[in-house]
């Protein structure tokens, strides 16, 4: 197993239970406990609004689909982190300030993620509550606080981290091929199966449906276990 030990200011900046709680790299971790399953990271400008769906897909801002895959397993959120860094750059990054800038902590008042259901993740909570007003799977998803950093349209990492310091998740998007272009329409970036690789690219599609399809089963989706 390759593991590295948390720096003290890194356990400042995301609230570590203890000083040196191990932090696990991307290839220690289990794809089955916790996925992303969908990333929305770039909206339509105003003028290219066409429709009533474009429209809300522009005004939602950026947000991250999480799911738990378990049939039978609820998995408590709370307190976990998610990140628009790798888990090497956070342990690397001295300055908990700019630490701060790229990190999210759950609510410890998030209710468990129930066997296979959504929770969202949004830049602005309100933004995106306002512009999902009519869908309520989206709302219901939608978990309290926003992570107001913003998702790059030219691709990065994002990271979950559980309460303990591990590492659950970690993707790496591109907006270059072969990774979906989502830019120039009201898309989101969705992915096929859920057993697959989050991290090869030819797991993931535009989405089907203008402005994506918050906390239910992607629109892309051949298969969903």
């Amino acid at each position: 197993m390759i593991s590295i030990r948390c720096v003290d200011v890194l356990c400042v900046a995301l609230g570590c239970a203890a000083l040196g709680s191990a932090v696990v790299l991307a290839a220690d971790y289990d794809y089955g406990s916790a996925l992303v399953t969908e990333i929305s990271y770039a909206q339509l400008k105003p003028e290219d609004v066409l429709d009533a769906n474009d429209e809300v897909a522009s005004k939602a801002g950026d947000w991250i689909e999480l799911y738990n895959p378990s049939a039978t397993e609820s998995i408590d959120i709370s307190g976990w982190f998610f990140a628009d860094r790798s888990t090497k750059w956070l342990r690397k990054e001295r300055d908990a300030k700019r630490l701060a800038k790229h990190v999210f902590k759950i609510p410890a008042s998030t209710t468990p993620l129930e066997p296979k259901s959504f929770a969202i993740l949004a830049r602005d909570e309100m933004q995106f509550r306002k512009a999902y007003a009519d869908r309520e799977v989206a709302i219901k998803a939608l978990i309290r606080g926003s992570f107001r950093f913003g998702l790059s349209g030219k691709g990065e990492t994002l990271s979950l981290i559980d309460a303990t310091n591990s590492t659950i998740f970690e993707l790496e998007y591109d907006n270059k091929s072969p990774w979906p272009t989502v830019e120039n329409d009201s898309s989101t970036l969705e992915i096929i199966d859920v057993r697959l690789d989050p991290n090869d690219p030819y797991s993931w599609i535009a989405s089907y449906k203008s402005g994506g399809t918050p906390g239910e089963v992607n629109s892309v989706a051949n298969a969903w276990r």
